[in-house]
């Protein structure tokens, strides 16, 4: 599930599904908007609070958070599925294409 696109696709374990979809915004520009950083700020307010918490009890703080994309997994599958998420870059095809160029070829890249 991706909640900022408001797109789904269900996996069914050995079966090929794929769907398509253009972004209308990067990433960068997500987080340039004032109703994102009015999130990021609450959000990041309420992280030291808790953070303060965390140091007291000698534990680690929280890190500052950063709006990203997320695509995530909205079933409930299994023990871990809480940690079944990763974060979407949306660039435009002009980054995209520069970060491509610095890539190895797939062959290229199983040698140290």
């Amino acid at each position: 599930y991706m909640p900022h696109f408001r797109a789904q696709m269900n996996c069914v374990p050995g079966m090929i599904t794929q769907f398509g979809f253009t972004p209308s915004k990067t990433t960068e520009e997500m987080r340039a908007t004032l109703e994102i950083q009015d999130k990021v700020k609450n959000i990041n307010e309420i992280r030291v609070e808790k953070s303060k918490k965390l140091v007291a009890k000698g534990e680690d703080p929280l890190e500052r958070y950063e709006f990203d994309y997320l695509l995530i997994c909205n079933k409930i599958c299994g023990k871990s599925h809480y940690n079944m998420q990763m974060k979407i870059v949306v660039e435009t095809e002009e980054e995209f294409n520069a970060w491509l160029k610095e890539q190895k070829e797939f062959k290229n890249s199983l040698i140290n």
